[in-house]
């Protein structure tokens, strides 16, 4: 349960202040994004982190993310370095690099959302426990080093515009783009 409490106030742990603004957000999609970018555990090397996150952790991720309501859930293999930075916050947390071994997304329609993700018995009983064996939980946030969150907004989808903002900003550039032609 100490890790449950623990792992929990890495995305609950925004101020309350910052999650009722994420949640009066007004997004064109009407969706809030995390993105998370994870540690690997130190016994595992990077193919291994990618291969058992994509084969081993995501399949058991899938139903609970869909079964809460989580919109989509994407992983991305990459890998580089980052400053630290805690969940709702606007400074990094450190000026100190640290390593990331890939990047987690969540789309969802509220906190809320995220909060009945990690509290369901599925996540704390399996999910939870498998984070162990992929992330390295003694790292800054227990191995989610650096965490974003705020309000999705939609540009272009299937190569197609579909920007809400200034028709004439847009056509002004989408003229000068057809100078280079």
């Amino acid at each position: 349960m100490v890790r449950f409490a623990s792992l929990l106030s890495l995305f609950t742990g925004f101020p309350k202040a910052v999650f009722a603004t994420l949640k009066a957000l007004p997004s064109h999609t009407g969706l809030l994004q995390m993105i998370t970018y994870i540690k690997r555990n130190p016994n595992m090397t990077r193919d291994e982190f990618w291969k058992f996150r994509d084969t081993q952790h995501a399949p058991k991720v899938i139903p609970l993310a869909t079964h809460v309501g989580i919109s989509r859930y994407q992983e991305i293999r990459v890998a580089g370095k980052i400053v630290p930075t805690n969940a709702g916050a606007t400074e990094p947390a450190s000026n100190n690099l640290v390593d990331f071994d890939g990047i987690a997304m969540f789309l969802y329609q509220s906190a809320d959302v995220l909060t009945d993700m990690l509290s369901y018995p599925y996540y704390i009983e399996i999910v939870e426990p498998d984070e162990h064996t992929l992330i390295d939980k003694s790292a800054h946030r227990s191995g989610m080093v650096a965490t974003y969150a705020g309000e999705h907004i939609e540009v272009v989808d299937d190569s197609q515009n579909i920007w809400e903002g200034d028709r004439k900003t847009l056509a002004k550039y989408q003229r000068l783009l057809g100078t280079y032609e």
